[in-house]
């Protein structure tokens, strides 16, 4: 929607809910208790099976701020990114923030981040540091968030360094997440702003508590298959410096989901590589290894990376080793 002065709150918070009645209490609580009042809280109810949405539906009754947007089918990650996309599109507010449905925001999470963004206008997007916390609401470490801005960049061209669920970023018209980046929607939607030449930056504060359940979605199935998707964000970044664009169109991320099953494309299997080789993956390594003694030998391009994944195995079962 865009901002606008004259009918608009400063901050649209935005929420997907799915089945989260165990900890929407608290999500939302966190949100609504903020020393920060002049926000909307969006919330899109993706077709609970649970009590999640007779909870938002008592809440929504008791606080104007709440705009519930309730969805008709659910149609998985593809439906979680559309989410998404629908809370940018009804966005009034100055400022996003996004938020999840399992954690817990800081009472002073908006105030900050809002005064940081009114203060710094060539920063686009900021980030917080974060608790961990596991289903209990135990903690389990921190997440200490890197706050110069050329060194996050370096660090986000290789791995994503920013949670998603602390940021809040300028209201744009135009911004999206592209629903084939699974697991991953949020380091594409991070690399397009750098390739538009946008900065990023994070505040050194703890200002969210960051749940990690085995059922989140960045968890859920082959963690390698999600490093595949990091791989391709970055391969699309260096495309859109390169060209102005990126070939996302034409990409099917059926191609990553069957690598297990099928014989990948000679991209594919490249991709596979390298994330085996920044994650110190021995299996994947000789997975890779193995895949590429099936293709074609005379292939020169293959070649050359028979022999690099050969030395990667080696170098990567020594250190498992200890040696």
């Amino acid at each position: 929607m865009g901002f606008n002065k004259e009918n608009s709150v400063m901050v649209s918070v935005v929420m997907s809910v799915y089945n989260a009645e165990k900890y929407l209490d608290l999500a939302i609580e966190s949100i609504l208790n903020q020393s920060f009042r002049d926000f909307e809280f969006i919330i899109i109810e993706d077709c609970s099976t649970d009590g999640s949405l007779k909870i938002l539906e008592d809440y929504a009754e008791k606080d104007s701020r709440i705009k519930l947007i309730k969805k008709e089918k659910n149609k998985g990650f593809i439906g979680f990114v559309e989410n998404l996309n629908i809370g940018l599109k009804e966005a009034k507010g100055k400022y996003i923030a996004r938020m999840d449905a399992d954690d817990i925001a800081f009472p002073d999470r908006l105030q900050k981040q809002y005064n940081f963004l009114e203060k710094n206008p060539n920063i686009f997007l900021i980030g917080t540091s974060a608790e961990l916390i596991n289903q209990n609401g135990d903690k389990n470490s921190v997440f200490n968030a890197e706050t110069n801005i050329n060194t996050l960049k370096n660090k986000n061209l290789i791995n994503n360094n920013v949670y998603h669920p602390t940021i809040m970023f300028r209201n744009e018209q135009g911004l999206f997440y592209r629903d084939k980046m699974q697991g991953c929607e949020d380091y594409d939607f991070y690399l397009r702003l750098y390739s538009s030449g946008k900065k990023i930056s994070n505040l050194p504060d703890i200002l969210l508590k960051y749940r990690i359940l085995e059922t989140s979605i960045t968890r859920s199935g082959n963690s390698f298959i999600k490093w595949l998707f990091v791989e391709k964000a970055v391969e699309f970044y260096q495309e859109r410096l390169e060209k102005g664009t990126d070939s996302y169109d034409m990409f099917s991320p059926e191609d990553f989901n069957c690598f297990f099953k099928a014989s990948p494309s000679v991209n594919t299997l490249i991709l596979a590589l390298r994330a085996a080789d920044k994650t110190y993956n021995y299996e994947m390594l000789k997975e890779c290894y193995n895949k590429l003694k099936s293709i074609d030998k005379n292939n020169k391009e293959l070649r050359k990376y028979r022999i690099k994944t050969l030395s990667h195995f080696i170098f990567i079962l020594c250190k498992n080793l200890g040696l």
